[in-house]
């Protein structure tokens, strides 16, 4: 099965060579250039929260290990101080992982907003 290179539907043929539905076939020309850009920020933007989540899944397994390896044998405000930073690195590594989820909400929102927008309707 082919998916439209636009909106990610079945298409049943292609254009120079990129599979398109006929819904797509259909719009301008103009248009599917806009869809072909917020389809790949979109993919950038999954990208980001993928990576960012990856981070965090690290930084957790990190301060997991060191809290597993309790006690350490190294002297009191190393072991502190080892098992601060590692909470910090993951609290760091979260606040990606909710900035990256908020520019994909904010991207989706605005690009559904423009779509439903009319000229000429009240705001």
């Amino acid at each position: 099965m082919r998916i439209c290179a636009f909106c990610e539907a079945q298409a049943e043929h292609a254009v120079d060579g990129v599979p398109v539905c006929k819904e797509c076939a259909g719009k301008p020309p103009r248009e599917l250039g806009t869809l072909k850009a917020d389809r790949q920020i979109r993919a950038a933007l999954h990208r980001e929260i993928l990576a960012s989540t990856a981070r965090a899944h690290a930084a957790a397994e990190e301060l997991k290990a060191i809290m597993d390896d309790i006690p350490s044998g190294l002297p009191l405000p190393d072991g502190s101080q080892r098992i601060h930073n590692a909470a910090h690195a993951l609290a760091a590594a979260r606040h990606e992982v909710r900035e990256a989820h908020s520019r994909l909400d904010d991207f989706l929102a605005r690009a559904s907003a423009a779509r439903d927008f009319e000229p000429g309707s009240p705001a």
